[in-house]
Formats: C-alpha cells, sequence, structure tokens
C-alpha cells in the first residue's frame, strides 16, 4: 500500500501548484459571469422601459394622425357651417343693438272725441260740434344726463298755439298735423334739469286757466327741486322779427311743498314779463294794420287804443305777478284736492286783477272710479296777457266770470269719459260794453293707447 501512497503523494505534491492555479481562474470566471448576468439584467431592464416608451409614442402618433385626419375630413364642414353660422351671428348682434336702444325709448298717445255746444248770449245761433285730438309723442335716452323728446298733435288747420283740436265735417278732408313737442331735457345733477325747445310749461299751475294747457313755450328753463323746494326760470320767445323788438315772456317762479299730518301743501309765487308787445298792433284788418305775431286772436280781451293809422294796438305792458295755494289729501279714501290762485298785472291802471278757486274729489283712473270737480274765476280786462288765458273758459277772453263744473267716469283701464259744463259771464268790467252769458258744455271721449 505504501508503495501506491508515495507515488500518489508524489503526484499530488506535482499536481498542487497546477490546480491552485486553475482555482483562480475559475473565481475570475465566475466573477466575469455574474458582472455580465448584471449587465443583461440591467440591459432587459431598458429594453422594457424602451418597449414602454415606444408604445406610448406609437400611441400619440396615432391619436395625432387621426386627430390629421379627422381635421382634413370637416375642414370643409367647418368651413361651410361658418359661412352658414356668419350671418346668424351678424342678425343676432343686429337684433342686440335694436332691442338696446328701444329700450332707451318711451312712447305716449292718447285721443279724445269730442261732442261740444257752444252758446254765446250775443250771437244770433248757438254751435254744435264733434271735434277729435291725436297725440304722440317720443321720449329717448340719449345718455345718462340727456333725453329728448318729440310730440306730434292735431293743429285744427290753423295752428292755434291755445288748442289741438280739430273740428269733424269739413269735406272729409285730410286732417292737420304739427309739431307739438322739440326739446332735450340735461340734468346734470339730480335736483337741476335745464331745458331747449319748444316745451310743456316750466311753471307749476294748480288749473289750466290762467295759462291754458295746450300752450307748450319756445325758449329755455331751468328747474330746480330739492328738499321741500322748488323753483322755475324761463326765457321764451313769442315773436321774433328783424326789423322789431322781439316779443318773449321771460320769468321765474319760486316754491315749496310739505306734508302735515296728513295733508299735502304747496304754495309757489311767480313773475311773468311779457316784453314788446306794449302799443304793438293786436290785428290785421285792414291796411296799413299788420298785427305782430305775438297776438295769436287779436287782443283776446286786453284794452287796445287806435294808432294814428287807425290800427289797434296794446296799451299796456304785462308785468304780472301769481300766486297759487295748494291742499291734498284723502278723505273717504278719496283723493281730495283744494286749490286758490291769483294774479295781478302791475302795469295796467285798472282792472288788473284774477283769481281761481274750487276743489277736485276723486279720480277717474282705475275701471268704475269717479271724479267730480268745481271753479269759480274771476279774470278781468287787464289782469292776464290775453292770449295765455284758457280757450273755454268765456270762450279764451279776458273780463270773464263764473263757474266750470267737472265730471269724469273711467269705464275700463285707459277709457274715461268726461263732462265739462262752464257756466260763464263776458264782457263784465269792460266800459261801455254790456254783460253777457257763455254756455259751454264738452262731453269727451279720452282714450290712452
Amino acid at each position: 500500500m505504501k508503495k501506491y501512497l508515495i507515488p500518489g503523494a508524489l503526484s499530488l505534491l506535482v499536481a498542487a501548484p497546477s490546480f491552485a492555479q486553475s482555482q483562480s481562474s475559475l473565481d475570475q470566471i465566475r466573477k466575469d459571469l455574474a458582472a455580465l448576468n448584471d449587465r443583461v439584467n440591467r440591459l432587459e431592464q431598458d429594453n422594457v422601459q424602451l418597449k414602454s416608451e415606444n408604445a406610448a409614442l406609437q400611441s400619440e402618433n396615432e391619436r395625432l394622425t387621426a386627430t390629421s385626419e379627422y381635421l382634413k375630413d370637416n375642414a370643409s364642414a367647418t368651413r361651410k357651417q361658418l359661412a352658414e353660422e356668419g350671418p346668424k351671428v351678424a342678425e343676432a348682434e343686429r337684433i342686440s343693438k335694436a332691442a338696446e336702444w328701444a329700450s332707451r325709448i318711451g312712447w305716449k298717445a292718447d285721443m279724445r272725441y269730442r261732442h261740444e255746444f257752444v252758446d254765446p248770449e250775443e250771437a244770433t245761433s248757438d254751435q254744435t260740434r264733434h271735434r277729435i285730438r291725436a297725440r304722440l309723442s317720443m321720449t329717448a335716452n340719449i345718455n345718462d344726463t340727456l333725453t329728448g323728446t318729440i310730440g306730434l298733435a292735431t293743429n285744427g288747420g290753423t295752428g292755434d298755439p291755445r288748442s289741438t283740436n280739430q273740428t269733424l265735417g269739413e269735406e272729409w278732408t285730410r286732417k292737420g298735423i304739427a309739431l307739438d313737442l322739440a326739446y332735450v331735457d340735461w340734468k346734470p345733477v339730480d335736483s337741476l334739469t335745464l331745458t331747449f325747445g319748444k316745451m310743456p310749461q316750466p311753471w307749476y299751475k294748480a288749473t289750466g286757466y290762467f295759462f291754458d294747457s295746450d300752450l307748450t313755450p319756445e325758449g329755455i328753463a331751468v328747474r330746480y327741486a330739492g328738499g321741500p323746494f322748488f323753483a322755475n326760470a324761463f326765457g321764451t320767445w313769442l315773436s321774433e322779427r328783424s326789423s322789431a323788438n322781439d316779443a318773449t315772456l321771460l320769468g321765474g317762479q319760486v316754491g315749496m311743498t310739505g306734508e302735515f299730518s296728513g295733508v299735502k301743501l304747496t304754495g309757489a309765487l311767480g313773475y311773468f314779463d311779457v316784453g314788446s308787445v306794449q302799443g304793438e298792433v293786436t290785428t290785421t284788418s285792414t291796411l296799413p294794420c299788420t298785427a305782430n305775431p305775438a297776438f295769436f286772436g287779436g287782443s283776446n280781451g286786453n284794452t287796445t287804443v287806435l294808432d294814428g293809422a287807425g290800427c289797434p294796438t296794446l296799451l299796456y305792458d304785462y308785468n304780472m305777478i301769481e300766486a297759487i295755494a295748494q291742499a291734498d289729501f284723502s278723505l273717504a279714501n278719496q283723493p281730495v284736492q283744494l286749490f286758490a290762485q291769483y294774479i295781478q298785472n302791475q302795469e295796467a291802471d285798472d282792472l288788473d286783477t284774477g283769481w281761481h278757486a274750487g276743489f277736485n274729489v276723486g279720480k277717474a283712473s282705475n275701471p268704475n272710479t269717479w271724479e267730480f270737480g268745481y271753479l269759480y274765476g274771476v279774470m278781468e280786462k287787464d289782469a292776464q296777457f290775453g292770449q295765455f288765458v284758457d280757450a273755454d273758459f268765456g270762450g279764451g277772453v279776458t273780463d270773464a266770470d263764473g263757474s266750470v263744473f267737472k265730471v269724469g267716469y273711467a269705464p275700463a283701464k285707459n277709457w274715461v269719459l268726461n263732462g265739462t259744463y262752464f257756466l260763464n259771464d263776458r264782457f263784465i268790467d269792460a266800459p261801455g260794453a254790456t254783460e253777457r252769458s257763455y254756455d259751454r258744455y264738452q262731453i269727451d271721449l279720452n282714450y290712452k293707447f
């Protein structure tokens, strides 16, 4: 056995260095294989990530391709739709602008049908007639401080400043329409209004008998209202002439209103100066008489004298002071109004005073509502410029007195039936004249639109 052990041992001794060398190489190979394996694992991970990113890119590319194809396919349809919708958009914009314009416009309209009976004592016969009145006005908000109004009305074919009535029975002819209002209101602050043009009367009134309600002055007015106080000032033209002085109406008014124990009290004091009418010809009768256009229909009761050519001329100037007192309250659930007004011409020597007083009860506005009113008044010959007095009371002249009875009933909305009876006397104070009775009644159907 030893003979075998010794050779074996020798062999191991001889082979040991070689084995040790082989073991070292094997360890290196193992390390290299492990490193290679790690690299392969990282490459596989990178490959998986690249595949995922590539799939996302492919999906985005497919979406973009589909979108591109959709836009190509629908471009013509889109252009067609835009072409069809364009006019509709433009029409919508036009309608919107028109609606905005219409929202700034307000309309008012009314029509009256009147049956009238007139019986002056001195006339050989009385008069029965039917008359109509139609009015239409538009008010526009120009901007935040300006409004403008234009109004039209029937004019009777004569342009009478004191009447918008048109008598029927003139061979069925077309009836005249005239410019009744044309003015602008400028309101720089809430309490102040400036008016320019042909306007409603810019002063406070208790009734329409000192100044006919159909009169629409022409010129400039300023109105103030703040708290209990109000004030008005105005400069208007009666006649403009290049060859003579212009006839004018200038003046102002101050007033105050307040409520005490359920009663609203209003008081006002005014001054009215009619300029450049004294000594002017009042009536175009015969040559060489040419009336000043400030006289609408002769002297209308004012005192006249003949000039050197035999033409009637106005004797006095007219500078009037007017005072108004009014009380408004409720009685048995009905509105009640009491009023009194006084006027006096500072330039006349005599017969220079006028006054009216009366009351109104109820208000004919809502369906089945009533109203009643009464007034008694005196207007001496030279108390007021004759062109301004009410055209119905005493026949539209000064030197008259008497009563006015009024009743009204509203059978339906925007429809009122009125009756008015004038029981007057004329020529009550004129030197050398004989007093005459003057009766007039009116039945009116009033409609508002």
